[in-house]
């Protein structure tokens, strides 16, 4: 396997793409890897969002929530003023970018130059166009909101929970998460991994959960975060692709490569599982432009090898 990624890296310098690590695992080891830079810690950017969905699925089976709980029900209707239709909206929906708002709160308040104090707010102050769980609009607030519910349903912030139930086992020391102005993890960007320690996740997701024979996450949640949950059809930004359109499932994206997942973060940040080669790709990257031509080398480079 010492040339298994030679033509991955040679694609990579012709089209300029700014990868500055590469990590490939397949049956459980790591078989190739390349750093053009020494690794250090990451801002994982969206990919941050799949450890919030996986934060989910070992709360709902430790009995603090249930996926079609409703998310009003979990907020203080004294301190926010939540609309009737907001009453429809769960768990599930959030999960799959299905909230039924039509933008990122998040977004449109950097865009605007509002404050961002507390996106519960901003959340519950952009109103619903579509049905929830029917239309996928990627959003930011959807998962903060998730960080809030994990926070007020276990007693313990994001970052604290997942420790504990995910990188400590994992042998990874407790990373830095972006927190929101209150002191609240983000759940949906700022969370700090060096490539190996994001492959470690991966290849814990490919798994089902399971390592060393324990169970960190339900097999059965992972089964359904991992398959489609909502179309992604409609989903038509000036940088999509055919990856971009292949669907959603919790915080994870269907690949066209049939059968695979993925995380994605901005910049072109991605962990593929590959479960028919029974592998995950790992890759930390600076391309502000172009992103989804680094997950492209995995199909036209790599996946034929593995």
């Amino acid at each position: 396997m010492d040339h298994l990624l030679d033509e991955l890296i040679s694609s990579a310098e012709r089209q300029k793409l700014n990868i500055l690590n590469v990590v490939v695992r397949k049956d459980g080891m790591i078989i190739a890897r390349h750093d053009y830079v020494l690794e250090q810690p990451q801002n994982l950017w969206s990919v941050s969002k799949t450890f919030t969905s996986m934060a989910v699925g070992i709360a709902e089976k430790e009995g603090y929530l249930k996926l079609d709980d409703k998310v009003a029900d979990f907020f203080d209707r004294k301190r926010y003023t939540i609309a009737d239709d907001f009453n429809e909206i769960t768990i599930h929906d959030l999960l799959c970018m299905g909230s039924g708002q039509d933008v990122c709160p998040v977004t449109k308040a950097l865009n605007s130059g509002s404050s961002i104090n507390d996106i519960c707010d901003l959340f519950f102050s952009e109103p619903l166009v579509y049905e929830p769980g029917t239309h996928f609009v990627y959003s930011n607030a959807d998962p903060y909101i998730l960080s809030r519910i994990i926070l007020k349903t276990t007693g313990h912030d994001l970052l604290d929970y997942l420790n504990d139930h995910i990188f400590a086992p994992l042998g990874i020391q407790k990373p830095h998460w972006d927190k929101c102005p209150l002191g609240i993890t983000l759940g949906f960007s700022g969370l700090m991994l060096c490539a190996t320690d994001l492959s470690k996740f991966g290849q814990l997701i490919l798994d089902k959960g399971i390592f060393n024979g324990s169970a960190l996450i339900p097999s059965s949640y992972i089964e359904k975060a991992s398959h489609l949950k909502i179309s992604t059809e409609d989903f038509h930004p000036f940088f999509a692709t055919k990856d971009s359109q292949a669907g959603y499932g919790y915080y994870m994206w269907m690949n066209s490569y049939k059968g695979s997942f993925r995380m994605d973060g901005l910049n072109g940040q991605y962990v593929v599982m590959l479960p028919d080669k029974n592998a995950v790709v790992t890759y930390l990257s600076y391309q502000p432009e172009k992103t989804l031509d680094i997950l492209k080398l995995t199909w036209d480079t790599l996946v034929d090898k593995l």
